[in-house]
């Protein structure tokens, strides 16, 4: 076997017998991520903006995004709704008996009294299939009228002024008496949903009886009613 090339120990000697360093044939590392943008050399240089006073600067910081109102739902077929409607409706018909150029139009009527155009027309039609009745909502009718809702909180109240509460399901067994073509389910969501939050200011909650070694029954009204003015 001949003997190996001995390896030149400077790149000179290398040079000279025709050898190159290993490293040439190795590429360099790629840096990870995109690679840094090069700005072009022609063309005008960009201009520098003028930077914004200091003041304009903190209203533009401070500044607090307005949030839109919510928007609410009038009702004009009972309150103070059905007043203004009522009131409108009086002074539309005074203004039908002017003449035709001093008579207010039905938009400016509208806006003068506050209340949307199509909820105006709708109450002051000259057509009778179409208009709605003074103190008529939209939508399903309820299926307890504002009286007998008055009665029913009536009732249940000088019951629990006579100490003798009754429940949801004791309310609902005289609301069936009172109003016997509906079921027993359409009563009590009537007044689940709608007698008790709309009368809640003069209705309570099931009040226990003041704790004593008497009979519940040998309490009278007046002290039951004293037990009311003391704790509500």
């Amino acid at each position: 076997m001949p003997p190996f090339k001995k390896i030149p120990k400077t790149e000179a000697a290398a040079a000279a017998l025709s050898l190159a360093s290993m490293t040439s044939f190795f590429s360099a590392k790629k840096l990870p991520g995109r690679p840094a943008k090069k700005t072009p050399k022609s063309g005008r240089p960009a201009a520098e903006k003028a930077p914004a006073p200091a003041a304009a600067q903190e209203a533009a910081a401070v500044k607090p995004k307005a949030k839109k109102p919510k928007a609410t739902r009038t009702s004009y077929s009972k309150g103070e709704g059905l007043m203004k409607m009522t009131n409108a409706i009086a002074d539309w018909k005074v203004e039908q008996l002017k003449t035709p150029e001093a008579r207010m139009s039905m938009h400016l009527f509208a806006e003068v009294h506050d209340i949307p155009f199509t909820t105006l027309q709708t109450h002051i039609t000259p057509n009778d299939s179409k208009r709605i009745k003074l103190g008529s909502g939209v939508g399903r009718k309820p299926i307890l009228d504002d009286q007998r809702e008055a009665i029913i909180v009536d009732v249940l109240i000088r019951k629990d002024r006579a100490n003798e509460g009754a429940s949801v399901g004791e309310a609902v067994d005289i609301l069936e008496q009172m109003c016997p073509e509906y079921s027993r389910k359409q009563l009590d969501l009537a007044f689940r949903r709608t007698v008790r939050p709309q009368y809640s200011e003069r209705m309570t909650n099931p009040v226990a009886v003041q704790a004593t070694t008497t009979k519940r029954t040998a309490i009278t009204p007046a002290q039951q009613w004293r037990w009311h003015k003391v704790k509500y």
